[in-house]
């Protein structure tokens, strides 16, 4: 490790979180393009990305050198604190700094240097499809305006310029109009509703003793809260995909490079747009990072459907909620065993554990299960740590509404396939829309028909951005696939009685599935027909791997 002197140390940890120890993080003065290119040097050069910066800002960079006197004076104000931009010291102490990072982010494993640099972005007022293609990216990491705590603007709609432009305008605008209106009313019967059966009177004494303790002022806030809570939790069945939404994340600038490519060619003029922003924005943070951004018409090709020569005239069946596993390894049970077996083993490779693992009895293999899962907290998310567990594979279709798939499209770590938004496949109508009654019913219908109208309407001339007119009670079939360690997460965190009461089900609609082909996972041999899911859960004998929650769905605070 190199050795610094005292100005240095002060210098560099304006930089990194220390000029001394081992492992260290970067802080927000670090220029991405930065860390990149220093990075990169690791891969030719054993010196520590520290020294690097030190060479930097000394104007000692081979082929890059600059005046030496400023750099011991960047040195020096760093230390001291004088520099408003700390940025700027490393770009004084290198000569013709924006060559000297294209020469190196280009010159020596691109990809692995784009892969390590990470570029934080924000959305504001983009339509839901936007979203939904953000989300497809399985490394971007997001956080998006919630349809549980906020009363979205259904009068800010995104209002697509070549549709605005055609004879449908006056339509198309109608139907979202009207949808928005519904929306709001919804908004107020479901909570009346909700608070006829729950009233404050009986509310108030379920509550922790925080609550019970405040001034009633404080009390009914918090009930009123929840109130609307839940009953957003119904209305937002009624948002259209047009409807605007913030969003934020974070995407390694490979991702964005390759994203910004494929986006340019999007048939939706938003992502093409969105796609220009986001180029301009990450070129700002990391100019010489995003090398490679120009239309790809490989991808563009694959967004715009082949120019219809994959399309099948399939007659549209009215679409129920539920789980149909697709594929599954007949093997799981000696498979799962096998991995953890070869986890805490020294020799032998998995062939041989799997072997030894199918000359297990069953019992036997039960137990490796209990004694992996023998520790197990409510907040230990894993079943195996190393997710050896993971390795066994399924694949799943979810039949379900598109405000579900928006939640559960954010696992990831799963591979997900989906088609077109459509009302095609009718739509979703919960129990409690049926609760609130007939008036409340036949509005909910009319806004899916009116949608329903205007979509088959617009497709003919406009395929995708028809999608912008379908609420999102719209049925949607999701395809997953993922290991078994994803399936008890996703098991886990999504039937906890606070979540959405649309894909809870969905949750304990895979749950039963799975289990009705891998029935092990409950430490059965054999799945019992015709029984209830949660009385199959609560009679198992195995506790520790799926452990759905059984139990009514709670209100969310």
């Amino acid at each position: 490790m190199a050795e610094f002197s005292d100005l240095e140390k002060r210098a560099l940890e304006v930089f990194v979180t220390s000029a001394t120890d081992s492992i260290y993080a970067c802080r927000a003065d670090l220029p991405p393009e930065v860390f990149g290119a220093f990075g990169s040097f690791f891969s030719r050069n054993p010196k520590d990305l520290r020294g690097h910066l030190v060479d930097a800002l000394r104007g000692k960079i081979a082929g890059h050198e600059s005046d030496p006197t400023v750099g011991e004076e960047n040195i020096r104000k760093l230390a001291t604190g004088e520099f408003n931009s700390p940025a700027e010291a490393l770009k004084s102490g290198v000569a013709k700094a924006q060559s000297f990072f294209r020469e190196w982010y280009g010159k020596y494993s691109h990809k692995s240097i784009a892969n390590v640099v990470w570029i934080p972005f924000v959305g504001t007022n983009v339509s839901q499809l936007f979203a939904r293609q953000l989300a497809d990216i399985q490394l971007a990491f997001f956080i998006e305006q919630s349809t549980r705590f906020v009363r979205f603007d259904v009068e800010n709609f995104y209002l697509d310029e070549k549709v605005m432009a055609s004879s449908h305008r006056d339509a198309f605008v109608g139907t979202l109009r009207r949808a928005a209106e519904v929306y709001e009313l919804f908004t107020e019967q479901a909570a009346d509703h909700y608070g006829r059966l729950l009233p404050f009177e009986t509310w108030l004494p379920q509550q922790d003793g925080a609550t019970r303790g405040m001034q009633e002022r404080q009390q009914q806030i918090k009930y009123r809260r929840e109130l609307k809570a839940k009953a957003f939790d119904v209305a937002r069945l009624l948002l259209p995909q047009a409807v605007r939404t913030n969003i934020a994340w974070i995407l390694d600038a490979r991702s964005t490079e390759f994203n910004i490519g494929a986006w340019k060619g999007h048939p939706l003029s938003e992502i093409q747009e969105s796609a220009q922003l986001i180029e301009k924005a990450g070129g700002q943070i990391a100019p010489s990072l995003l090398k490679y951004t120009e239309m790809n018409g490989y991808h563009a090709d694959q967004y715009r459907g082949f120019d219809g020569s994959l399309c099948v005239d399939l007659t549209p069946v009215q679409m129920t909620k539920g789980v149909d596993v697709l594929s599954y390894d007949s093997q799981a049970f000696d498979k799962a065993v096998a991995m953890l077996l070869m986890r805490s083993n020294r020799s032998g490779d998995f062939t041989r554990f799997l072997r030894h693992a199918g000359g297990m009895g069953f019992e036997e293999k039960v137990g490796v299960l209990q004694r992996v899962t023998e520790k197990r907290g409510h907040f230990d998310e894993w079943v195996d740590i190393e997710e050896a567990f993971d390795c066994v594979k399924i694949t799943a279709q979810i039949r379900t509404d598109i405000g579900s798939v928006r939640d559960l499209r954010r696992h990831q770590k799963w591979d997900r396939n989906e088609g077109l938004y459509t009302l095609d496949n009718g739509f979703y109508l919960p129990e409690v829309v049926k609760e609130m009654g007939s008036d409340a019913v036949a509005l909910y219908t009319e806004v899916m028909e009116r949608a329903s109208d205007m979509e088959r309407s617009l497709r003919g001339e406009f395929p995708h951005e028809a999608q912008y007119v379908v609420p999102m009670a719209a049925f949607h079939p999701l395809v997953m696939s993922g290991g078994l360690d994803q399936v008890q997460y996703f098991v886990a965190t999504r039937t906890t009685p606070q979540g959405h009461f649309s894909y809870r089900e969905d949750a304990y609609n895979l749950a039963e599935a799975v289990c009705t082909v891998h029935p092990w996972l409950l430490g059965l041999q054999e799945y019992p027909d015709g029984k209830k899911f949660e009385d199959v859960v609560r009679d198992a004998p195995l506790k520790g791997v799926l452990r759905p929650y059984i139990g009514e769905t709670g209100w969310h605070a």
